[in-house]
């Protein structure tokens, strides 16, 4: 047998299986955490406080990540986040192979832990490049800092919801790895 068709006969089905586990914990987790918003202290500026990991994001630095933003990812994930085809973000080209995905509220960032992130940013993507444009990796064109306000300000594309969501999955991720 090919093992090409092998790796696809196995690899779809427990693709679409972590992608529906997913969804149904995320759905499990917005019930729970329904109405939760975290607020940005006094003096700040945000009515929703920007954080990864630990850390929380002023205006200031939401700003250079823009700036990083633009200069670096627009040019296959839209100035605005609406993905490399924004006509149809989630659709292959011409030649089968799917294009940069969206990073506002109508991708799937958000469904990825923080560490995840900014692995895919210093790492590059993990995809299969007969069916993705694939991301090249940044972690040498970029510090840990530029990464981390990058993300930042990705996650200003996003809903409070997807925010809040994404932080819980980030939170339990951790948990699971700190005991």
């Amino acid at each position: 047998m090919d093992n090409k068709w092998r790796l696809s006969c196995c690899a779809l089905p427990l693709f679409f299986i972590m992608c529906i586990c997913s969804t149904l914990f995320l759905l499990a987790t917005t019930r729970s955490n329904a109405g939760r918003q975290e607020s940005a202290g006094a003096g700040d500026q945000q009515t929703t406080q920007i954080q990864i990991l630990d850390r929380r994001f002023t205006d200031s630095e939401l700003e250079q990540g823009q700036t990083i933003y633009t200069q670096i990812c627009a040019a296959c994930h839209g100035i605005d986040g609406q993905g490399q085809f924004p006509e149809a973000p989630l659709e292959p080209d011409s030649t089968g192979r799917f294009g940069a995905p969206p990073h506002n509220e109508t991708g799937h960032s958000w469904h990825h832990s923080d560490v995840s992130l900014i692995r895919y940013v210093t790492e590059g993507g993990f995809s299969d490049s007969t069916r993705y444009y694939t991301m090249p990796p940044f972690g040498e064109a970029l510090t840990d800092e530029q990464i981390q306000v990058v993300l930042a300000y990705i996650k200003t594309m996003w809903t409070d919801e997807q925010r809040a969501m994404q932080r819980q999955l980030t939170e339990e991720e951790e948990s699971m790895f700190s005991n």
